[in-house]
């Protein structure tokens, strides 16, 4: 009897950059936009506690052509693509970079790049945190009282 060995599974490897901090992720499997900001919050040590879009204007998410939303997923943005059930290699090229905008109040932006896909023979998927350096932003700095 032949062995039948699975089709190799593609390889993401991201990287955020904030200031002087920078993270790679790493997928192994289809994953969607969803998931890649989720995983790049825990990269960055925030709460998930806001809505996301993802968009290709880098100096003005509100101005971008091509962006994908939460609030989409959510039921209020009609026109806009989903996070929820766009794929990572629906949006994403080796060297694309987009602009992860988080939590529209305080206007967090940060640059996304695909630094790598490959392919990788595997059972099962997964996604991590692979490195980080600097030290991440606060989310919520202390206030200040006077």
């Amino acid at each position: 009897m032949i062995a039948h060995k699975d089709p190799p599974m593609k390889t993401y490897i991201f990287e955020i950059r904030y200031e002087k901090f920078r993270a790679t992720v790493g997928f192994l499997g289809e994953y969607t936009l969803y998931d890649l900001a989720e995983t790049l919050i825990k990269a960055l040590e925030f709460d998930f506690d806001h809505c996301f879009q993802f968009c290709d204007n880098l100096n003005n998410p509100y101005d971008s052509k091509e962006h994908y939303t939460l609030f989409a997923d959510i039921g209020e943005a009609d026109d806009d693509p989903g996070v929820k059930k766009t794929l990572i290699s629906e949006v994403f090229t080796k060297g694309r970079t987009m602009l992860f905008h988080f939590d529209y109040g305080d206007d967090w932006e940060f640059p996304v790049t695909c630094i790598d896909i490959g392919e990788e023979e595997a059972t099962r998927r997964h996604r991590r945190v692979l490195s980080r350096q600097g030290n991440p932003p606060v989310q919520y700095p202390p206030c200040e009282v006077e």
